[in-house]
Protein backbone atom coordinates (compact mmCIF):
# COMPACT_ATOMS: atom_id res chain seq x y z
CA UNK A 1 0.00 0.00 0.00
CA UNK A 2 1.13 3.37 -0.22
CA UNK A 3 0.31 6.27 2.11
CA UNK A 4 0.79 10.13 1.08
CA UNK A 5 -0.32 12.75 3.63
CA UNK A 6 0.60 16.31 4.14
CA UNK A 7 -0.28 18.34 6.94
CA UNK A 8 1.51 21.39 9.16
CA UNK A 9 4.86 20.61 9.96
CA UNK A 10 5.70 19.62 13.68
CA UNK A 11 7.95 17.05 15.46
CA UNK A 12 6.54 13.70 16.09
CA UNK A 13 4.87 13.36 12.32
CA UNK A 14 7.74 10.46 11.12
CA UNK A 15 7.71 9.06 14.81
CA UNK A 16 3.98 8.49 15.01
CA UNK A 17 3.33 7.36 11.01
CA UNK A 18 6.01 4.54 11.37
CA UNK A 19 4.75 3.75 14.87
CA UNK A 20 1.32 2.87 14.10
CA UNK A 21 2.33 0.96 10.88
CA UNK A 22 4.60 -1.10 12.97
CA UNK A 23 1.85 -2.30 15.80
CA UNK A 24 -0.67 -2.64 13.03
CA UNK A 25 1.84 -5.03 11.06
CA UNK A 26 3.17 -3.61 8.49
CA UNK A 27 7.03 -3.60 7.33
CA UNK A 28 7.47 -0.21 5.23
CA UNK A 29 9.38 -0.49 2.58
CA UNK A 30 10.06 2.75 1.13
CA UNK A 31 9.61 6.35 2.66
CA UNK A 32 9.90 9.96 1.85
CA UNK A 33 9.46 13.12 3.62
CA UNK A 34 9.80 16.84 2.84
CA UNK A 35 9.17 20.20 4.75
CA UNK A 36 8.55 22.78 2.94
CA UNK A 37 9.55 25.80 5.08
CA UNK A 38 8.16 28.48 3.17
CA UNK A 39 4.39 27.51 3.78
CA UNK A 40 5.73 25.13 6.55
CA UNK A 41 3.76 22.24 5.53
CA UNK A 42 5.42 18.84 5.52
CA UNK A 43 4.41 15.72 3.42
CA UNK A 44 4.73 11.92 3.46
CA UNK A 45 4.96 9.09 1.36
CA UNK A 46 5.74 5.75 2.64
CA UNK A 47 4.76 2.57 0.64
CA UNK A 48 4.67 -0.48 3.07
CA UNK A 49 3.21 -4.11 3.41
CA UNK A 50 0.30 -4.00 4.63
CA UNK A 51 -0.04 -7.54 6.26
CA UNK A 52 -2.92 -9.34 6.41
CA UNK A 53 -4.98 -6.04 6.88
CA UNK A 54 -7.43 -4.72 3.95
CA UNK A 55 -7.47 -1.53 2.90
CA UNK A 56 -10.44 -0.53 5.04
CA UNK A 57 -8.70 -1.87 8.16
CA UNK A 58 -5.49 0.34 7.53
CA UNK A 59 -8.13 3.44 6.62
CA UNK A 60 -10.03 3.08 9.94
CA UNK A 61 -6.69 2.63 11.49
CA UNK A 62 -4.97 5.56 10.41
CA UNK A 63 -8.11 7.89 10.40
CA UNK A 64 -7.32 8.93 14.53
CA UNK A 65 -3.89 9.79 13.76
CA UNK A 66 -4.92 11.94 10.28
CA UNK A 67 -7.51 13.75 12.67
CA UNK A 68 -4.75 14.67 15.67
CA UNK A 69 -2.16 15.96 13.12
CA UNK A 70 -5.12 17.29 10.58
CA UNK A 71 -3.99 15.57 7.52
CA UNK A 72 -4.51 15.49 4.20
CA UNK A 73 -4.13 11.89 3.55
CA UNK A 74 -4.67 8.95 0.70
CA UNK A 75 -3.96 5.29 0.53
CA UNK A 76 -3.81 3.16 -2.48
CA UNK A 77 -2.97 -0.18 -3.59
CA UNK A 78 0.85 -0.35 -4.84
CA UNK A 79 -0.67 -1.60 -8.48
CA UNK A 80 -2.86 1.19 -8.73
CA UNK A 81 -2.47 2.80 -11.52
CA UNK A 82 -2.21 6.89 -11.52
CA UNK A 83 -2.98 9.38 -14.23
CA UNK A 84 -0.01 11.48 -14.80
CA UNK A 85 0.91 14.56 -16.86
CA UNK A 86 4.40 15.07 -16.95
CA UNK A 87 5.84 18.72 -17.66
CA UNK A 88 8.94 19.12 -19.33
CA UNK A 89 11.89 21.23 -18.73
CA UNK A 90 14.60 21.87 -22.29
CA UNK A 91 16.66 19.01 -20.79
CA UNK A 92 15.33 16.02 -21.95
CA UNK A 93 17.03 13.44 -19.50
CA UNK A 94 14.39 13.33 -16.85
CA UNK A 95 11.51 12.69 -19.58
CA UNK A 96 13.54 10.65 -21.50
CA UNK A 97 14.10 8.14 -18.66
CA UNK A 98 10.33 8.60 -16.88
CA UNK A 99 8.84 7.16 -20.70
CA UNK A 100 11.76 4.50 -21.22
CA UNK A 101 10.86 3.03 -17.49
CA UNK A 102 7.04 3.40 -18.09
CA UNK A 103 7.38 1.64 -21.62
CA UNK A 104 9.37 -0.80 -19.47
CA UNK A 105 6.67 -1.22 -17.12
CA UNK A 106 8.64 0.10 -13.88
CA UNK A 107 6.16 3.00 -13.41
CA UNK A 108 2.64 1.58 -13.29
CA UNK A 109 1.25 4.81 -14.77
CA UNK A 110 -0.62 5.83 -17.68
CA UNK A 111 0.81 9.32 -19.50
CA UNK A 112 -2.21 11.39 -19.87
CA UNK A 113 0.25 13.77 -21.79
CA UNK A 114 3.55 15.62 -21.90
CA UNK A 115 3.34 20.04 -21.78
CA UNK A 116 6.55 21.84 -22.19
CA UNK A 117 7.32 25.57 -23.20
CA UNK A 118 9.51 24.37 -25.67
CA UNK A 119 8.10 22.20 -28.90
CA UNK A 120 8.21 18.83 -29.47
CA UNK A 121 11.42 19.17 -31.51
CA UNK A 122 13.33 19.78 -28.58
CA UNK A 123 13.14 16.66 -27.92
CA UNK A 124 13.92 14.80 -30.86
CA UNK A 125 16.18 11.95 -29.08
CA UNK A 126 12.63 11.18 -26.85
CA UNK A 127 10.66 8.65 -28.02
CA UNK A 128 6.99 10.83 -27.61
CA UNK A 129 5.21 7.96 -29.69
CA UNK A 130 1.93 7.65 -28.73
CA UNK A 131 2.00 10.15 -26.12
CA UNK A 132 -0.42 13.63 -26.12
CA UNK A 133 2.25 16.65 -26.94
CA UNK A 134 1.22 20.12 -25.52
CA UNK A 135 3.71 23.30 -25.91
CA UNK A 136 2.73 25.61 -24.00
CA UNK A 137 4.90 29.06 -24.72
CA UNK A 138 5.98 31.26 -22.33
CA UNK A 139 6.46 34.77 -23.28
CA UNK A 140 7.22 37.89 -21.30
CA UNK A 141 3.81 38.51 -21.07
CA UNK A 142 2.47 35.17 -19.72
CA UNK A 143 5.68 34.58 -17.48
CA UNK A 144 4.70 34.91 -13.59
CA UNK A 145 6.90 37.45 -11.94
CA UNK A 146 10.22 35.82 -10.25
CA UNK A 147 9.56 35.98 -6.21
CA UNK A 148 12.46 37.21 -3.96
CA UNK A 149 13.98 34.31 -2.47
CA UNK A 150 12.75 33.91 1.11
CA UNK A 151 15.40 33.40 3.97
CA UNK A 152 17.34 35.49 6.87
Amino acid sequence: MILTLACDDRPGIVARVSTLLFECGANILDAQQYDDEETGRFFMRVVFDPGAADAEAWRAALQPLADQFAMTWSLRGRKERRRVMILASQQDHCLADLIWRWRQGELPMDITAVVSNHPASTFPHTDLHGIAFRHLPVTVETKAPRRPPSGG
